[in-house]
């Protein structure tokens, strides 16, 4: 944290600043912040890693601490400024990013689902057997964990289905 001291450039420091937002957000992962440090001036990738996960972590503690900017001792007066000059600008993307986040830890949430529909023209048992079989996938997340729950229907199950969740979603 002591590195982030001896860059003078304002720009620069705003740079990293948002980029720790970034991190904590999720827009960026460790592989990407890692490619990024030369662009910043350090010679240590690991350090510049860790430096952008303190200033996340501080971040973070002053949303769901309501900590103060001042507490946090290796900052500069100037740096304490520009970290609240960004903290404010990107305040209600970190507020919704939160709160989601607090969802997430409630609830199961679906991400995303895929679905597929076969026509089976005939089966073993009797060649005149067609029915339509559809696949639906859906991928869940709950916290940090994430699962998949697999359903194969029939077209009329399908429309129990279609139907229970265009209720659900009048609600």
């Amino acid at each position: 944290m002591n590195t982030l001291k001896f860059i003078d450039n304002k720009e620069i420091i705003i740079e990293i600043l948002h980029l720790a937002i970034d991190y904590l957000i999720g827009n960026i992962t460790d592989e990407q912040t890692l490619r990024s440090s030369h662009k910043y001036g350090f010679q240590n990738a690991d350090d510049f890693l860790l430096v952008i996960r303190i200033i996340s972590k501080f971040y973070k503690d002053i949303l769901v601490k309501c900590e103060k900017l001042t507490q946090f001792s290796c900052i500069t007066p100037e740096m304490s400024r520009l970290a609240h000059l960004v903290l404010s600008a990107r305040y209600p993307e970190l507020r919704s990013n939160l709160e989601h986040w607090e969802f997430l830890e409630k609830k199961n949430v679906i991400e995303s689902f895929v679905w597929d529909t076969r026509l089976i023209l005939g089966d073993s048992s009797f060649g005149r057997n067609i029915h339509q079989l559809t696949t639906l996938v859906l991928q869940y997340r709950h916290i940090h964990i994430q699962k998949e729950l697999y359903f194969e229907m029939n077209s009329v199950i399908l429309s129990d289905f279609i139907y229970l969740l265009e209720n659900l979603l009048t609600r």
